[in-house]
């Protein structure tokens, strides 16, 4: 099956939505699909390499600088997937985040009808709007309102272009059902996976205390103000807690943090690592006994699956939603910090069943997944009468 794939972020650099689009298109071209990955950054970007996957950079587009994301390809990636289209045979188009918008719009004006559409959302726009609107302050909201509204009308449009829409939660897909009213038969679920091959469990060192690792983009979201908290709460037990803060963030936040963390006595157990490469991780992962994710919202985040995997425990409060197998293994809170202090220790003497996790939160296995969807919709676009 040939699969063009849309994406504005393509390793390197490894932030954000990054890992999971490009972990997901090894799998698949490792199941002998051929996958074309339209990404964004600059024309002149490496790229990370890897058998079967072609890679094009369409370059930014001025727009981009004034209106992020929604306007990363601009043009540019509609006269591309023209030139693609009219050469080359595509099973489907598969587009990933943000950047979906003009292409619905133009498939909803009657172009683009001929090749089954794929639309994953990795978080809703109607979500996005609920959770921060009433905890932003003025100038965010100001700041936030042109870009919200396009999350807006870009989940309006998917549900009614794509073929298919995949969501990474069971609570993400809710949703789009209850608030865009999208048909349950157009919608599936399809938690994130991770790559086992690279995130695996080692044996942990002997050293004292209760190591924490947190990774994310810093933001007010993330509430690592209330991590900090947890940890004095872990010192003033007796627990010898260090915390390890990976990823980069607003630099005013962050002194601000760093504050916070001096007021409350515990500088010296905190660690600053800033940005780390994806392929970095699994080492970091492996020194370290839980990873702690409070934020107020998520889709379903990549770290907790690649926590898991390399064999540590996950505490996180309630800010995503996932089901069965995975929604037993993270040790789940959403009280005070004294609660989850806690519950941080109860996991520690949890036994985690890593194996079947690896099992069944693969990339491989939601390749397989995925292609299940693909082949409904090919077969749905070549007769018509079976949807």
């Amino acid at each position: 099956m040939k699969i063009v794939r849309v994406c504005y972020e393509y390793p390197p650099p490894w932030d954000g939505l990054t890992p999971g689009p490009f972990e997901l298109s090894v799998a698949q071209a490792a199941a002998g699909h051929e996958v074309l990955f339209l990404a964004g950054g600059r024309k002149n970007s490496p790229v990370v390499e890897a058998d079967a996957l072609r890679v094009e950079r369409l370059g930014r587009s001025w727009p981009t600088y004034l209106f992020g994301p929604f306007f990363s390809f601009d043009l540019k990636l509609i006269f591309r997937l023209r030139k693609i289209l009219a050469r080359e045979r595509v099973d489907v188009i598969h587009i990933h985040g943000n950047t979906a918008l003009w292409f619905n719009i133009l498939r909803r004006l009657g172009f683009f009808q001929a090749v089954p559409y794929v639309f994953h959302a990795h978080s809703s726009g109607q979500r996005n709007f609920r959770t921060y609107w009433r905890k932003a302050d003025p100038l965010t909201k100001v700041k936030a309102l042109f870009i919200w509204t396009l999350l807006l009308v870009q989940d309006h449009l998917t549900i009614r272009t794509a073929d298919a829409l995949i969501t990474v939660s069971e609570k993400e897909q809710d949703f789009f059902i209850r608030f865009g009213h999208c048909p349950d038969r157009k919608i599936h679920a399809v938690e994130n996976g991770v790559n086992t091959r690279r995130f695996r469990p080692v044996p942990k060192t002997g050293r004292p205390g209760v190591r924490i690792i947190v990774a994310a983009y810093l933001r007010p979201a993330k509430n690592l103000e209330k991590i900090l908290s947890v940890i004095a709460v872990l010192a003033k037990r007796g627990a010898e807690p260090s915390l390890t803060v990976v990823g980069r963030g607003d630099i005013d936040y962050i002194a601000k943090l760093k504050g916070l963390a001096q007021d409350l006595g515990i500088e010296s157990a905190v660690t600053w690592k800033g940005y780390i490469p994806y392929p970095e991780l699994p080492r970091l992962y492996a020194e370290h006994d839980v990873l702690l994710l409070l934020s107020h919202t998520e889709g379903l985040p990549k770290v907790v699956l690649e926590a898991l995997s390399c064999g540590i425990a996950v505490v996180s409060t309630r800010s995503f939603a996932v089901s069965g197998f995975l929604n037993e293994l993270v040790a789940w809170v959403d009280d005070d910090e004294e609660t989850i202090a806690g519950t941080i220790l109860a996991a520690l003497q949890k036994p985690l069943d890593i194996e079947r996790f690896r099992r069944e939160y693969s990339w491989d296995r939601k390749a397989e997944e995925i292609e299940l969807i693909y082949d409904e919709i090919v077969a749905a676009k070549k007769s018509p009468g079976l949807r």
